[in-house]
């Protein structure tokens, strides 16, 4: 997973510039969602800068409201699970009502066996498609939240010093004389 970093972000005293707008931010995801899940759970590893600076970073995804994880809309593919089980339970109830109208008539043994096969088929149908795991789909250019766990040493890739900033020059009023006769 990745993301880009749509403006500067600068460091606590909002002088230096420490990662460039357009530095890519690399992810993994912790984990596939599983049922009940609404959030993707993300580790941010490394930050790569326009200038291909690397930067580890190791800290976790967040919401806009520094929560863990990263909400999205879920897809649980209802019909994908279930849909062709439903279908196959629906067949095999005809062919139920149809053995049973048959058995009553005297021919139902072909019907018997395929009443039997339709369970089966019902059965592997739903083992194989119950399983399937739910989707968190998050729109390209929303916006996340990276929650950075620790400082980040940037000595590697700035060559900074510190400097002697010279205090702002104070302004002096005149004071004006109230007694004063001018001229």
């Amino acid at each position: 997973m990745k993301c880009v970093l749509p403006k500067d972000v600068r460091g606590a005293t909002n002088n230096v510039v420490l990662l460039d707008r357009g530095t890519t931010v690399i992810g993994e995801i912790q984990r596939g969602l599983q049922q009940g899940d609404a959030r993707v759970f993300v580790l941010w590893t490394r930050i790569e800068t326009p200038d291909h600076a690397l930067v580890s970073l190791a800290s976790p995804g967040a919401d806009e409201l520094g929560r863990s994880g990263m909400p999205g809309t879920v897809d649980n593919h209802f019909w994908q699970r279930f849909g062709g089980a439903m279908l196959m339970s629906v067949i095999q109830g005809a062919f139920q009502a149809a053995g049973q109208y048959a058995g009553s008539s005297g021919g139902g043994s072909g019907i018997n066996s395929f009443q039997s096969n339709a369970g089966q088929a019902v059965d592997t149908t739903l083992r194989a498609t119950i399983n399937v795991p739910p989707t968190l789909k998050k729109n390209q250019g929303d916006a996340v939240s990276i929650f950075v766990a620790r400082d980040l040493d940037f000595s590697d890739v700035y060559d900074l010093r510190p400097i002697a900033v010279a205090p702002a020059p104070q302004h002096r009023q005149r004071r004006r004389d109230n007694n004063a006769t001018g001229g």
